[in-house]
């Protein structure tokens, strides 16, 4: 063995598995429903969020409006990540499909029990 040579061995090429890409108009699809989602339904559960914690959250009117327009902000961004972070994008319609069902139902059984605005 010569002096310069090491006696560690080089590390072996971890094996590459064959991934098979998509079309690209697949993926073109699937970014599409995304944003879709994220720009529509996203803006809808973040209404519905914000008129159902405008009638729910504790104090007066004016304050209570004025924390949940604050959260909005916030609601409509973090629905903007997720749309786009989830590995399905049938999770995120359908997350944000329910999740504006079950809002519009409380916000619609507020109103009912109590029909200030």
């Amino acid at each position: 063995m010569s002096p310069t040579a090491s006696a560690i061995p080089a590390p072996a090429k971890a094996k590459s598995a064959t991934t098979v890409k998509p079309p690209p108009w697949r993926r073109r699809l699937d970014v599409a429903a995304r944003a879709i989602a994220a720009i529509f339904l996203g803006y809808l559960f973040s209404a519905l969020s914000t008129a159902v914690l405008a009638r729910l959250l504790p104090g007066s009117r004016i304050e209570a409006t004025m924390a949940a327009t604050l959260l909005s902000f916030a609601i409509y961004a973090a629905v903007a990540v997720w749309a786009f972070a989830d590995a399905k994008a049938w999770r995120v319609w359908l997350g944000l499909t329910a999740g504006s069902g079950l809002l519009a139902a409380i916000l619609w059984i507020s109103l009912t029990l109590e029909p200030r605005l």
